[in-house]
């Protein structure tokens, strides 16, 4: 990289974008700086994938040296910087160049060539030189058939090609396959242009590329090309529409800092209704990985969750807001695993945004949507409160995160008070101890020792006090394996969202579980209100299972009404302490864990102290 081409701009944030960026919100002038800051951390990974490059000259395998593909870069800059700059900001050179800069530093996966991936460079340097009009020929690498200028197009090459040449003179541009030549931005068929939808509201455009077939779109790791068709290319516009429309009209500003954050978006499938996948790394500043959405709605709380966590990555590059990983895993409710505390401010801060969202909408939602919207907001402000609250008297925030962390809470704080119907606040009570326990029960374990004094003192029926209150070592597993703990916040969903498609759930609940994984009849009981059912259901399920912690909370579930009680205080507060006790017995050789399980709950219960289900333990978990 020349000094005089290139030059890195402001790497600080002024006092009064901290300020507005510590709200929850994002406007225009602090997203432009993010932005500039951004630029310069992707400058300066670029500038250390070419220096390695330099050093290991091998890593260009069958291309031409890196600095010819820089050299060329360096001429397109100078005869068009602003399209230049454009195609390095894209969210997939941020991805391709960290992922490559770890390859070169640690080439661990045998089974790709290095120079495939350093060959980006090249894709980027021709696809530069294109859009600055230039003559030139230059070599880029070939990745599952095809051929990628980003930004540009792409090319359909047949498989068996590695490397293909791309010439342009006179404005003309082909791409030498061996086999043929593909004339680009010409029409023809084995050329495929960028996906782009633009739409606008009341003079706030938004303009996204989805990307399908470039290889570096996905946080995960290179991925093979996933082509729209027309159909769904044309879902995806009717979706976009609808969503900005609806954020713009109900959320200005929101939708001005999305705007001027998101620039590509990379579909995958459409998932199970309300369930839906999305994601953001702060490697790729403004791309989402999304799933089809169910809705407008969903999509623009989508573009919500995602922009927030963008604002977030970026500050984070610039400062420090809490203190370096030391093991510890917290809960939140928004996740199934045990989370680190950098990963747990990063989703306080996307929920934030989202609890902003429903906030504001449940104010415009049609009539049959607004009991729906109080449940989202209720729920979202909950949620989000009480990690935010636990974040705050951690501890092991830097001075920085405390203001920002301190500021944010004071802002969600403020609608604290917002009234809501009781149904509403009902429902979200109930969504939030269920997610909690459920969390507790498949996340959390016991000490060996502190277990067999557990099973111990339940063989004997000893005072449960004595051996509950000794268990004080439980350790959360680093990497959990799949819950599902929010099937029954699903079904919650389809009654407020969709009652008749709940009822038609519920005319075959047998078959509830194919449409909603991980749920059972007695979960669509309980969510209809038939308690008596939903309690014999679950009663059911232990029978057959013991061990199943779903059944267990779901059981706790249906004595909501007795809070006090010492088997609702073990089944909602410490049911890793019930599932612990069960499976100690079964690898014990019990023929026989427990005839009546509401008996053990109780005995597990009068060893318990009082719990109030609404707080986070700020102390976290050690993960094993």
């Amino acid at each position: 990289m020349s000094s005089d081409s290139f030059s890195l701009g402001p790497t600080y944030l002024e006092q009064a974008h901290f300020e507005t960026l510590a709200t929850g919100a994002g406007d225009e002038s602090s997203v432009a700086a993010l932005w500039r800051s951004e630029r310069s951390w992707r400058l300066l990974v670029l500038r250390a994938v070419l220096d390695t490059c330099v050093i290991r000259p091998e890593a260009c395998g069958p291309l031409a040296p890196a600095s010819d593909a820089w050299q060329l870069l360096v001429r397109a800059y100078g005869a068009a910087p602003d399209s230049t700059e454009d195609v390095l900001a894209q969210p997939q050179v941020g991805i391709w160049a960290a992922h490559t800069l770890r390859r070169l530093g640690d080439d661990a996966d045998p089974l790709v060539p290095m120079w495939l991936d350093v060959g980006y460079l090249h894709a980027l340097a021709a696809a530069c030189a294109v859009r600055a009009d230039l003559s030139f020929e230059l070599d880029i690498p070939v990745r599952q058939g095809s051929a990628m200028l980003p930004t540009v197009g792409s090319a359909s090459v047949p498989t068996d090609r590695a490397v293909v040449r791309v010439r342009a003179r006179d404005g003309q541009v082909d791409i030498d396959t061996g086999a043929r030549t593909v004339r680009c931005l010409s029409g023809d068929p084995d050329w495929h242009v960028p996906v782009v939808v633009e739409v606008g509201e009341d003079g706030v455009d938004l303009r996204v590329e989805l990307l399908d077939r470039d290889v570096y779109r996905d946080l995960r790791g290179p991925t093979s090309p996933q082509p729209l068709s027309a159909t769904e290319i044309t879902r995806w516009r009717v979706h976009l529409a609808r969503a900005w429309e609806l954020l713009v009209r109900e959320q200005r500003a929101c939708a001005l800092a999305i705007a001027g954050i998101v620039r590509t978006l990379a579909p995958v499938p459409r998932r199970e209704r309300f369930r839906p996948l999305s994601a953001s790394g702060a490697e790729a500043f403004g791309g989402i990985l999304l799933s089809e959405p169910d809705d407008a709605v969903q999509l623009a709380v989508t573009l919500v969750h995602e922009s927030q966590h963008h604002k977030l990555g970026a500050l984070s590059h610039l400062l420090t807001l809490c203190d370096p990983d030391d093991g510890l895993r917290y809960y939140v409710p928004w996740r199934d695993d045990p989370r680190p505390l950098a990963g747990v401010l990063q989703g306080a801060y996307a929920f934030v945004g989202i609890t902003q969202f429903w906030q504001v909408h449940r104010h415009h939602a049609p009539p049959q949507e607004r009991a729906a919207a109080d449940f989202e907001f209720a729920l979202w402000r909950r949620q989000t409160l009480g990690v935010l609250r636990m974040i705050t008297t951690s501890g092991r925030l830097t001075g920085h995160g405390q203001q920002f962390v301190d500021t944010l809470h004071t802002e969600l704080k403020a609608g604290q008070d917002d009234p809501l119907p009781p149904a509403a606040l009902d429902a979200a009570h109930a969504v939030a101890l269920d997610h909690y326990a459920l969390w507790r029960g498949h996340n959390i374990r016991l000490d060996p020792a502190e277990l067999d004094a557990l099973v111990t003192g339940w063989r004997h029926r000893v005072p449960a006090a004595d051996a509950v209150l000794a268990v004080g070592a439980e350790k959360v597993l680093a990497e959990p394996p799949p819950g599902l703990l929010d099937a029954r916040a699903v079904l919650r969903r389809y009654l407020l969202f969709d009652p008749d498609a709940f009822r038609r759930l519920r005319a075959a609940p047998d078959e509830v579980g194919d449409r909603v994984a991980g749920a059972t009849p007695a979960d669509l009981a309980l969510v209809a209100g038939d308690i008596e059912q939903a309690h014999a259901g679950y009663l059911g399920e232990l029978r057959q299972n013991p061990s199943h912690v779903h059944a267990w909370v779901g059981l706790g579930l249906t004595r909501l009404d007795r809070p006090a009680d010492p088997a609702t205080r073990a089944l909602l507060g410490r049911p890793e302490l019930i599932v612990a006790v069960v499976r100690g017995l079964r690898a014990r050789g019990a023929a026989t864990v427990t005839l009546d399980p509401l008996e053990m709950a109780g005995w597990l219960g009068d060893g318990l102290p009082d719990l109030r289900f609404d707080t986070v333990d700020p102390a976290g978990w050690q993960a094993v």
